[in-house]
């Protein structure tokens, strides 16, 4: 049963992970290239939930990939990472996309 569940989960995190990639290489792009650079830097700290090395090791790959956020630190207990945000205007969507892909790594991951 769990390897039906891999099945299905690792393309679709694939998919999930390349549409990621895209979006954030177009909005940086946006970003760079507009006259007037509005960001307004800030660091979040976000509770983790992946305990997982592999786990680990894809999310914060996974977050440095959502637009205008960087994998700054993780805790010694492993549980907070530090997360450096360009564009704190959204910090809602942000934590939104993180909480999104921490939910999927833990489907693979478990």
């Amino acid at each position: 049963m769990k390897l039906l569940k891999l099945l299905y989960y690792i393309p679709e995190f694939l998919v999930f992970y390349l549409i990621k990639l895209l979006q954030s290489n177009f909005q940086m792009a946006y970003i760079i290239l507009s006259p007037k650079m509005n960001t307004t830097a800030e660091f979040i700290e976000f509770p983790l939930e992946v305990k997982s090395s592999a786990g680990l090791l894809l999310l914060t790959n996974l977050v440095s990939m959502t637009p205008g956020t960087l994998s700054a630190d993780i805790s010694n207990d492993k549980k907070i990472l530090l997360i450096h945000a360009l564009l704190m205007s959204n910090d809602q969507n942000t934590v939104g996309e993180i909480e999104s892909i921490q939910k999927r790594i833990l489907r693979l991951t478990n």
